[in-house]
Order: structure tokens, then sequence, then C-alpha cells
């Protein structure tokens, strides 16, 4: 059959070519997982944790610090500590300071108190544990903790409320291991997340399997590649590098009790390019982008827009990863951090409604109709974090880790399937946006002059 003027000629390899090519992709993604998950065969040591304290001084605030925290479930579960001094280097004395462990049940009590030295008089545990005078590491101190009827959190802080410190800040350095009693590295609230990040990183890539071959079915139809599916793409790459690296960090942890920290962040900056990537899609195409118009044109404001909503988000993981082990932290998006983003969700929000209405009131009544669809589905994107983030206070604190990161993997990838299905099949969208628009120049869609 003759070819239309100025589509190029359609090559019959290039679906065989593309099926290669993803099956080349996922080969490599699984050979990443097969070489951390080696990490995996040895037996793990414990939950490790390190930090810095500044125990003290004239201040009574200072004579009681938060060290570490960890979720046992029931049975017997063991922790250890030790401290040395990093500052001043040496003593004229070996000092014991007090180690002790409170139940989450009075946690709340405890920090409620003004009076950091009245604290200790509602640990379930004390432990006197010495810091050398010399600077080197003191003796670990071991203990046990048992839960019988369900899992609880427990916390740990070091105390020098008898003044052995006199009135010189000190400065320490602690270490701290945890273990559940049946050898588990993991916290209560991260139980499970290793499998679920797996299953989820064996979702994306067939994810993108499926995606690619759609894509070149695409392009065999319409003889080119939208930006849109281009941008699309690169948010579903974007999640898989970042879902492929988490998972090989908790993988890590299930062997050392630590992790690769880098990793942890550069998955999280990655998961929220991704989130930010799909955004500014929904955004685009609200403001009428490939509805209205065929060229980004007067949208190219939103590029430096989006760059910036980009910057908030990364400068917001690295400051919730500032207090990544504090006491009132149960998942990454806890607090201050967690607020600002639902904030920064909600404006998104309300400026994507601002745009589909402005495109309704430009559009016929068929692109109206899409666009009362397109509001919907795209509500449920923007209100999903939100809902999340609201809902996951109302469980226990060892459940809501859980919720939050297995909620926000559901968002993540149901949200790329949503748009892969609308640009990539001949539904609504397709019939009433410039993707199905003529190529030659000059070509028009439903009445609408595209820009040249």
């Amino acid at each position: 059959s003759s070819k239309g003027p100025g589509r190029p000629p359609r090559s019959t390899s290039l679906l065989p070519a593309a099926r290669r090519g993803a099956g080349m992709a996922l080969r490599r993604c699984w050979r990443l997982w097969w070489l951390a998950l080696l990490g995996c065969c040895v037996r793990c040591r414990a939950k490790f944790q390190s930090g810095s304290l500044r125990v003290g001084g004239t201040r009574r605030d200072n004579h009681w610090k938060y060290v570490s925290k960890f979720g046992y479930g029931p049975g017997t579960g063991s922790f250890s500590v030790r401290v040395k001094l990093t500052s001043p280097k040496t003593m004229a004395y070996d000092v014991n300071l007090t180690l002790t462990v409170y139940l989450d049940e009075v946690w709340p009590e405890v920090e409620a108190l003004e009076d950091v030295c009245q604290r200790p008089q509602h640990a379930r545990q004390t432990r006197s544990i010495t810091l050398p005078a010399s600077g080197a590491w003191g003796d670990w101190i071991d203990g046990e903790l048992r839960q019988t009827v369900r899992p609880h959190i427990w916390y740990f802080a070091l105390s020098d409320c008898e003044h052995e410190l006199n009135s010189i800040m000190h400065r320490l350095r602690f270490e701290f291991r945890a273990r559940q009693e049946g050898g588990s590295e993991f916290s209560i609230e991260m139980a499970g997340m290793l499998l679920a990040n797996v299953v989820f990183l064996m979702a994306i890539a067939l994810l993108i399997w499926r995606f690619s071959i759609q894509t070149v079915a695409f392009h065999r139809s319409t003889g080119s590649v939208h930006p849109v599916i281009w941008g699309l793409s690169s948010a579903i790459l974007i999640q898989l590098l970042a879902q492929s690296l988490h998972t090989a960090h908790l993988c890590r942890y299930s062997f050392d009790g630590s992790g690769v920290k880098a990793l942890e962040v550069l998955s999280e900056i990655l998961f929220m390019m991704s989130q930010v990537t799909q955004t500014s899609l929904l955004i685009l195409i609200a403001l009428g982008y490939t509805l209205l118009q065929s060229k980004i044109g007067e949208l190219d404001l939103m590029i430096p827009m989006c760059f910036m909503v980009g910057i908030i988000h990364i400068m917001l993981v690295g400051f919730g990863k500032i207090k990544d082990d504090a006491s009132y932290k149960f998942h990454e998006n806890e607090g201050v951090v967690g607020w600002i983003l639902m904030s920064v969700r909600l404006l998104l929000y309300a400026w994507f409604l601002w745009a589909v209405q402005s495109s309704a009131a430009e559009g016929g009544t068929r692109l109206r109709q899409f666009l009362s669809q397109f509001r919907v589905a795209g509500s449920i994107y923007f209100l999903s974090y939100p809902f999340i983030f609201l809902a996951t206070k109302c469980f226990a604190p060892y459940w809501q880790h859980t919720v939050m990161s297995v909620g926000l993997m559901v968002m993540q990838t149901g949200s790329n399937l949503w748009l892969g299905s609308l640009f990539l099949t001949r539904g609504e969208y397709f019939r009433v946006s410039t993707l199905s628009s003529s190529e030659l120049p000059g070509g028009t869609k439903f009445g609408i002059v595209k820009e040249e």
C-alpha cells in the first residue's frame, strides 16, 4: 500500500528490536539486583546506629540526651551500646553515665517533662555505662527487652544527672546495635519492606517492558513518538532507578544493619524527581499542551517552575535526612517535611484545577468532556499524597512506615499505568489531542490551528 507524503516508511524490524532492547534492560536490572542480593546471603549482625552527643555543661537540659529507638516484635530482642569521648581528648578519670530505656507507652509523658533529670524515673531499664578517660571506646553494654502481647518501640537515652562530667561540656560518640529475637536487624516498622520493594521493582520492570512495546506500536501507527511519551518514559525510568537503589540499600541493610546511606538518599531524590516529572506532565496537559496547541510555545515558562519545584523537593529530602533517627520520626515524610510536602502538593493541585478550567473555557464540547474526566483522574493523583500522609497518622507508630511507603509506591506505579494508557491507546485523549494530528505542515486537528 502507498504511504502518505512526509511519513517515514514503517520498518518491520522496529518491534523485534524494541523487544530485544527491553529484554536487555530487564536482564541488566536483574543482574544488578542479584549482585545486591549477594550481600543478603551472609548472616546479619544487627541494626547499627552511630552519632554524636553533647553531654554535660551548665545547662540542665544537656544532662539527658536521646540516643536512638528500635521497634521489637513479640519475643525477646537484644541491644548493645558503647560510648567514647571525642572532646576533650582525655579526662582525669573514667566517668559512669546512665543508659535509660523507655517503652513507647510512656515516651510522650517522658518527653513532656521539663526537668530532664526526672525522666529516668520512668525508665523500664537503667544501666551504668563507662566513658573511658583515655578517649578509647568503652565496653559494650548489652541488654534484652521482652514483649509478649504486641510489638513495642523502645527508646534509648543517655544521662549524666549525677553530674559526673562536672560543668564542662563534653562531646561523645556512641554506637548502638539492636536485633529482633529471630535475628532480624529490621526495626518492627521496617518488617517486610525488603520483600515489598522487590515486588515493586519487579512490577516496574514489567511495566517498562510493556511500555516499550506499546511505544513502538504507537510509533508504527503514527510515525513518531510525542514528547509527552518521552516525558513519561523518563519518569518511569527514574522510578526504576530509584526503586533499584532503595532495594539495594535495604538488601545491604539486612547484612550490616546500616545499609548504604548514599543509595538511600539518592533513591529518595530520584523518587521525588519521578513524581515531579509526572506532576509537570499533568499540569502541562491541563494548560492546553497537546489539547490547544501542538508545541509548548508560551508554556515554556513551566520549565523553570518545574525546576524550582524539583529543587524544593530535593531540599526537603536533605532536611529530612538530617533528622533521620529522630524520636518522632517513623517514616521518611514525618514531621515538618511531610507537612511542607503536603502543602506543595495542594498548591500544585490548585494550579492544576485552574489550568483545567482555563483550557475547558477555550475548547469545544468534546474537549470539555475529556477535561472533566481528566480533572477527576488528576485529582486522585494530586490528593493521593495528602490522603496517604494523613491516613498514616491513624495507624500505630510501628505500622506507619509500611503504610506510607507502600502507599507511595502504589500511587506512583498506578499513575504510571494510567498515564501510559492515556498516551499510548487510541482513547479519548488520543482523539482530542494533537497526538493523532497530521504530520504535514499546516495540518489541523478538530479546528485547532497547530503552532509552527
